[in-house]
């Protein structure tokens, strides 16, 4: 395959990734829609049922008293408000200008932000309801019920009924159960009067929702709605957000550019302590309040700041000095609200500082933030800013709120806006995630392709490396053997035409001829597979040298030891080996006048050793001055086994020895003659 032609596979393998598979997104948003649709009607139905009792028939109409005004009085009184209030009290509540309040009121206005030191002091607001329940209800202990959605001050509350106490408040005087709504069973179910009374840390305000008395079954789903949407619904997000930060939490460690998922993780462990502050009341014996309000007020600051950094992260911009200055102020009212300086109500009082000093510093990023977003076409990052946006309207309603600004019938809604900007995050981390899973899926579908490619490319290259190799191989054996026979065969057959033109004796004659043609087949016989088994070709060679020693009177011993294989031994090898052994038995046929040869092997690592020893005339090559071309080509064929050969004289004859390695030699001579 040529490169051109991977190139187009590749190009056209890609392209098909990426084309969408017509009608599949289209089918899967149209279940989506679907779905979301019945989950919608179910949720409707739901809330239908529990605000108007059954969809389909009739039900039967229950009591229900409403109080959009309460008789109201102030009294500036010296009071614990770590003790508990009287069991008992006049009927009517204590006496004094009872005046009509229009419910909800603020009976105690704010007028300081930090408390002042009271000394005891408090002031006492007291509501009076009258309840009338009409004569056909009857008396049913037990069956009626009082309802108020919110009540809210920094300090406690008390209910009577007949001057009985019915219901006090319970937890710590700051964190207390503001956002609780309150539903009581009242003892008494004729006519009766209820009053209500608030103790409040002075100048820190105080105040009430309109209130219902009725029947519990009339009442039992406003409170079940109003506990659901002010405290239920919160702690789900929380918990929902939390579990998804434990996820991202791990991802985040596998991930090199992790800063958005710690940023998600941390904005979630901080929405999951502010949500806290909403669930109340704080009971002081798990915690203690002065650090439970420097957790609270804190936690929703470092989610500003937080949610700040992750618009900034996701928009690729660094406000360097205004992120300094951001993250340094925040530590600095980290520790400057400390409950290590501060109480727990002086912390509360100053949540709003630390939210306006928030707000004021991140604010003026806002239009940055939006143009760098608008720069990189980030729909992602314009629906982010358009949630951390719509939070400061939120934030200022809720702050209004919690300062008697603004109604307290009505609820906090950060606790409902900031999920969404969770939930934004979420979708952003989503995209990212997986883009990064389609472009590394896209990446190693390119790379397999292209894999493939250079694996055709290299199969191909291999398939004619290989043909090219055989084709070397078959050469080179070719011109050895040619070169051999020249060498060896040829030569003998030259000079048995010579002594055939010359009328040499038949007998001189026939004996080159034996010798020309037992060449011929020592050369065949090193072409015989042997296995890496030097033993074998050994024993080939004593297969041909048995007749001829046994013509001339010599007696062939074997004394052969098992060998190691040697993985080195091609037909090449094998030659040299069987040339080596010819011409030394040959010379001792020719010179030696012996009676006895011996062959024998042992394995002398890292090699092994052919020894030949015969009981002839004594040879050393040493001692001659010209060795002869014989005793040259024995050494160099040797050479090129990367091995060595040695005679010795014995006693008698001569004993000569061939060390051949284990292991692959390497090449010290070439392939040709010398």
């Amino acid at each position: 395959m040529t490169e051109n032609a991977a190139t187009t596979i590749l190009f056209d393998d890609s392209a098909r990734y990426d084309t969408p598979r017509p009608h599949s997104p289209q089918g899967r948003r149209m279940f989506l829609l679907g779905t979301g649709t019945v989950a919608v009607g179910l949720i409707v139905l739901l809330l239908v049922r529990m605000l108007h009792g059954p969809v389909f028939g009739g039900s039967p109409v229950l009591w229900t008293q409403f109080f959009p005004a309460a008789e109201f009085l102030r009294q500036e009184t010296v009071t614990d408000l770590n003790a508990p209030q009287a069991d008992e009290i006049a009927a009517d509540g204590p006496q004094g200008d009872w005046r009509l309040a229009t419910l909800p009121y603020t009976g105690v206005p704010r007028t300081n932000v930090i408390p002042s030191a009271s000394h005891g002091h408090a002031m006492t607001s007291w509501y009076r309801f009258k309840v009338a329940p009409p004569a056909t209800l009857g008396k049913m202990s037990n069956d009626i019920s009082f309802y108020l959605p919110r009540w809210k001050t920094e300090g406690r509350l008390a209910v009577y009924q007949n001057g009985h106490l019915v219901w006090r408040s319970h937890g710590d005087i700051i964190w207390n159960s503001f956002n609780r709504p309150v539903l009581i069973d009242l003892p008494i179910a004729g006519p009766s009067v209820i009053l209500l009374r608030m103790d409040t840390l002075p100048g820190l305000g105080g105040a009430i929702t309109p209130a219902w008395v009725g029947q519990h079954d009339a009442l039992f789903w406003r409170y079940r709605i109003r506990i659901a949407l002010q405290c239920i619904v919160p702690g789900v997000f929380a918990v929902v957000l939390l579990s998804m930060a434990v996820v991202l939490f791990f991802v985040a460690l596998a991930r090199p550019d992790s800063d958005l998922y710690l940023l998600f993780v941390f904005a979630a462990v901080l929405y999951t302590t502010r949500i806290l502050h909403f669930l109340g009341p704080l009971d002081p014996s798990i915690i203690s309040p002065v650090w439970f309000g420097w957790a609270t007020v804190n936690s929703m600051c470092w989610l500003i700041v937080v949610g700040w950094l992750f618009c900034c992260g996701l928009a690729e911009v660094e406000f360097r000095w205004l992120k300094r200055l951001l993250v340094w102020g925040m530590i600095a009212c980290t520790v400057a609200t400390s409950p290590l300086f501060l109480s727990s109500a002086t912390i509360s009082a100053l949540a709003l500082c630390a939210y306006i000093f928030c707000f004021t510093l991140s604010t003026p990023t806002m239009p940055l933030l939006m143009a760098a977003m608008w720069r990189r076409r980030s729909g992602s990052g314009m629906l982010l800013l358009f949630w951390n946006m719509l939070m400061f309207p939120i934030a200022v309603h809720d702050m209004l709120m919690a300062n008697y600004y603004v109604s307290i019938g009505h609820i906090y809604l950060l606790p409902y806006i900031t999920p969404d900007l969770f939930l934004s995050c979420l979708y952003i981390l989503c995209r990212r995630y997986i883009n990064a899973l389609g472009l590394a899926e896209r990446s190693n579908q390119i790379l397999e392709t292209r894999l493939h490619a250079q694996e055709v490319t290299l199969r191909d290259t291999y398939e004619r490396l290989h043909q090219i190799e055989q084709r070397e191989l078959l050469v080179a054996e070719r011109q050895r053997l040619m070169r051999d026979m020249h060498d060896g065969l040829g030569s003998t057959l030259t000079g048995a035409i010579h002594m055939a033109d010359h009328a040499a004796s038949h007998e001189v004659l026939a004996q080159t001829l034996k010798d020309c043609l037992f060449d011929l087949k020592l050369t065949v016989d090193s072409l015989e597979p042997v296995d890496a088994d030097l033993l074998m070709l050994l024993a080939n060679l004593r297969f041909r040298l048995t007749p001829r020693l046994r013509a001339q009177g010599v007696m062939l011993e074997w004394a052969v030891t098992p060998l190691p294989p040697l993985q080195w031994l091609t037909p090449s090898s094998a030659l040299h080996i069987l040339r080596i052994l010819q011409e030394v038995i040959t010379n001792i046929l020719k010179h030696a006048q012996a009676s006895h040869i011996r062959l024998s092997t042992e394995t002398e690592p890292p090699g092994i050793l052919v020894r030949v020893e015969d009981n002839g005339l004594g040879f050393c090559p040493d001692q001659r001055t010209n060795e002869g071309r014989g005793l040259h080509n024995i050494c160099w064929r040797a050479n090129a086994l990367a091995g060595r050969v040695d005679w010795r004289l014995g006693n008698p004859g001569t004993n000569f020895m061939l060390w051949l390695p284990i292991e692959q030699p390497a090449t010290r001579a070439q392939p040709g003659s010398p």
